[in-house]
């Protein structure tokens, strides 16, 4: 076992062997809660700053507070299969229920408050990050312009997520946030417009197909 802040990997016995789980007796954190319950998480510039309207200026505590109340549910269990630096995949199991917790409260509060496009690219660059810290290359200059870009995508990621935690999973509920992008002066997913006209939309499809009439004009052999 390796226990830290960020949860605990187990290794060895059943881990070796890639069709195998772990038994439940292999994780140190038992289920011991039934029902389910709310969590809300607070975020100030994509950093935790409450647990369930509970200030905490100690980021270190504000975790601690989350594993007190997610691991008696037993959330955060699974598996994970990665590439080592030598070229060979390693698999390790783990459970980490603040960390899940804490993620997928931020992820989703941020699809409420990033653009397509912000969301997209903090998604491809995290993704060099991590592979560029795990092989071991944290002093590589370009992780400081890394980190510039991540930090600043945070700037307004706030508000509160909120959660149903339930033995062995939890799932998203909804967000309070004033950054909040689905509410919109401009009309409501599904139900109604109200920055545009028919006749916009209209001309909206015909400038937007443009390219695909384009291609299509000139390989009608390859027309749906």
């Amino acid at each position: 076992y390796n226990v830290g802040l960020w949860g605990t990997s187990i290794c060895g016995g059943e881990i070796l062997d890639s069709a195998q789980g772990l038994p439940e007796s292999a994780y140190l954190k038992q289920v011991t809660k039934e029902g389910s319950e709310q969590l809300r998480l607070t975020f100030e510039k994509g950093e935790l700053k409450a647990v369930n309207d509970e200030k905490f200026d100690d980021p270190i505590k504000a975790i601690q507070k989350v594993e007190e109340i997610g691991a008696p549910y037993g959330i955060g269990r699974d598996m994970h299969v990665g590439d080592t630096i030598i070229g060979i995949k390693g698999r390790v199991g783990f459970e980490a229920a603040a960390p899940m917790l804490i993620i997928g409260a931020h992820r989703f509060l941020e699809k409420y408050t990033l653009s397509k496009w912000q969301q997209y690219w903090k998604d491809q660059v995290a993704n060099w990050y991590g592979m560029f810290l795990h092989e071991s290359q944290y002093l590589e200059p370009v992780m400081r312009d890394i980190e510039a870009m991540l930090q600043e995508s945070q700037r307004n990621v706030n508000g509160t997520a909120i959660l149903e935690l339930r033995p062995l999973s939890f799932s998203t509920v909804g967000v309070e946030s004033k950054d909040d992008l689905v509410k919109t002066k401009f009309g409501e997913y599904g139900e109604m417009q109200k920055g545009w006209t028919a006749e916009d939309a209209k001309g909206f499809i015909k400038v937007t197909s443009t390219p695909l009439r384009v291609y299509y004009n000139n390989h009608k052999d390859e027309e749906i």
